[in-house]
């Protein structure tokens, strides 16, 4: 009885991929296989932060060295912190974060401070009103590089003060409108930083604060420092519409009484970014 041969039909791998198109993609490209995500998200040189927390930069216009951002591809999230070497600045993965991977088609967005929860109605610190001032970015991918390009999320509105010939000593104000902090239809009040130098005479002041963008219509009261000063206030009788990223600055003259000389709107001081290096 004769046995039957069994053939073993051998196939090249050119023969397999005319044959079968899913293997003809392996064929013509490797899977993309996860990269960790270098990040780069800064303005101008690097630079270290003062002493103070945030005296020098309640009002972002740069990064600084020791400064963390929070990214997000909507699955995954980590922190980076910014870390700088000489004059070198790069961005890590903070303590006890786990690097982001990447294999390029994914989305990441970015927001700074981590610490930020909302627009705080107290803003006469300067870490208060760092911390209600959040920016947000999308970053753009080449490769396994995240570029990212930070903007406010907010709107800022700056009281000017002038008191003619007469020096003041810096004192405070405040913003009264719907929603202004929270967005809610309910009054509230944001009492405003103080940005001049504190304990300092002078015939013009200026107060900063963050509110909610849309449209608005305030009360504003400004009381100078000095022993027995009263408290002017202004109301405004036509809403205006503030937009996220804009600086709406609001020029008064105090006499006996806060006269509004005018409103000008600009934009708000963006953090762009520059390649300052990246991660090795």
């Amino acid at each position: 009885m004769k046995k039957k041969k069994n053939r073993i039909l051998s196939v090249s791998g050119a023969a397999l991929c005319l044959f079968f198109p899913v293997l003809l993609a392996a064929c013509s490209q490797e899977d993309a296989l996860p990269r960790p995500l270098e990040v780069s998200a800064e303005v101008g040189s690097p630079a270290t932060r003062a002493t103070d927390a945030h005296a020098g930069d309640y009002d972002k216009s740069e990064f600084v060295a020791g400064d963390v951002i929070r990214i997000t591809d909507g699955t995954n999230t980590a922190d980076y912190q910014r870390v700088v070497t000489g004059t070198t600045g790069t961005w890590q993965p903070a303590s006890g974060q786990t690097a982001l991977t990447t294999i390029g088609s994914e989305t990441f967005t970015a927001s700074y401070p981590t610490a930020f929860t909302r627009i705080l109605t107290d803003q006469r610190t300067a870490t208060n009103f760092w911390q209600s001032n959040r920016l947000t970015a999308t970053g753009v991918l080449d490769g396994n590089k995240a570029t990212f390009s930070f903007a406010p999320e907010a709107a800022k509105v700056t009281l000017v003060v002038k008191y003619g010939n007469d020096s003041k000593l810096p004192g405070t104000a405040s913003l009264e409108g719907t929603g202004i902090a929270t967005d809610v239809s309910t009054s509230e009040t944001i009492n405003a930083y103080s940005a001049s130098a504190a304990g300092t005479s002078a015939q013009q002041h200026t107060y900063v604060a963050i509110v909610k963008p849309g449209s608005r219509t305030f009360v504003i009261k400004v009381k100078a420092g000095d022993s027995g000063e009263t408290e002017k206030s202004y109301t405004e009788k036509v809403a205006h519409t503030l937009k996220a990223g804009y600086n709406y600055q609001y020029n008064f003259t105090s006499t006996n009484e806060l006269i509004l000389n005018g409103i000008t709107v600009e934009r708000f001081v963006e953090t762009t970014e520059t390649d300052a290096g990246n991660a090795t």
